[in-house]
């Protein structure tokens, strides 16, 4: 089940609208993080970055936006590996469509591609 990231995008920073998106899950890197026992993946998502497990949405997408400008598109938080990772959908400025992995613990980028229009 994908996780809603309103919650993250309220957070300081994160002064951004999130749209529906959807993977080709034969080339996501994670599966979206899923429900466990009665609490919300929001829930789960706002303690790991309250307990420092996980940075704040907003600042991350700061880190992206100074080394790939864009619009952004969407977001999601995904478990690739064990590892929390944000997805993040790009409109680049020019026109192209480009998707920023990013560790969500520490921020730090780890991959960028790039598709058409």
């Amino acid at each position: 089940m994908a996780l809603a990231l309103a919650a993250f995008l309220a957070l300081p920073g994160g002064e951004a609208a999130a749209a529906p998106w959807r993977h080709d899950h034969r080339s996501m890197i994670g599966r979206p993080i899923e429900r466990t026992e009665m609490r919300s993946d929001q829930n789960d998502a706002r303690e790991g970055v309250r307990t420092g497990r996980i940075q704040p949405l907003g600042k991350v997408l700061r880190n992206v936006h100074a080394r790939y400008p864009g619009q952004l598109l969407d977001a999601q938080l995904v478990d690739a590996d064990g590892r929390p990772v944000y997805l993040i959908k790009l409109m680049t400025p020019d026109g192209n469509v480009g998707i920023v992995s990013a560790d969500a613990a520490t921020g730090d980028i780890i991959d960028y591609r790039q598709g058409g229009r």
